[in-house]
């Protein structure tokens, strides 16, 4: 085998050539691999006694350790989700806060365009009032009460999965010890 050990490729097949292992969390044993557990250690898991675990990239992506703004991405780190549920926290805020306006008039069109506002829901004719459809062209005007807007939703998480195409990692657990210069 001409390729370092602990090598992680992608590969295309459905199983791992001879001398390479499926990158997926397996537990080996220290005593039968310790050429390639002085190379991983306990990173990806194993009691460091008589075991240690293979990196698990199934459903992950690989990511680059080291530092970037920052942020620390150590060695083995873990992170991440598939699905995120939007909370309030999360919305844009609105400069100002949210404020609904309506127009101060009686309604004069039963049907909303563009141009129309939420006007006053009728008319007043002497002591009778009549209501109509609430809409009107003038300008909105007038606030309404905060306590009278509401916002609803499911709370159904947002898919966090970019397009991908699955391919098997694997690492070379069977070649050359890599020398350190």
């Amino acid at each position: 085998m001409d390729e370092y050990m602990g090598i992680v490729k992608l590969f295309a097949g459905n199983f791992a050539p001879r001398g390479w292992m499926f990158c997926d969390g397996s537990i080996l044993s220290i005593a039968q691999n310790s050429a390639l557990f002085s190379l991983l250690g306990t990173t990806y898991g194993g009691d460091g006694i008589s075991t240690f675990a293979l990196p698990n990239l199934i459903g992950r992506m690989a990511l680059g350790a080291g530092n970037i703004n920052a942020k620390s991405y150590p060695l083995g780190i873990v992170s991440g989700t598939e699905q995120n549920t939007l909370l309030q926290q999360n919305m844009p805020s609105i400069g100002g806060g949210f404020q609904l306006k309506v127009a101060n008039k009686n309604a004069n069109s039963a049907t909303p365009s563009a141009a129309s506002a939420i006007a006053i829901s009728g008319t007043t004719t002497g002591r009778d009032f009549t209501a109509v459809p609430s809409f009107v062209s003038d300008a909105p005007d007038t606030a309404i009460s905060p306590q009278s807007i509401s916002f609803t939703g499911q709370g159904l998480p947002v898919n966090n999965m970019p397009p991908f195409l699955g391919l098997n990692y694997i690492i070379c657990v069977a070649g050359i010890y890599p020398p350190r210069d």
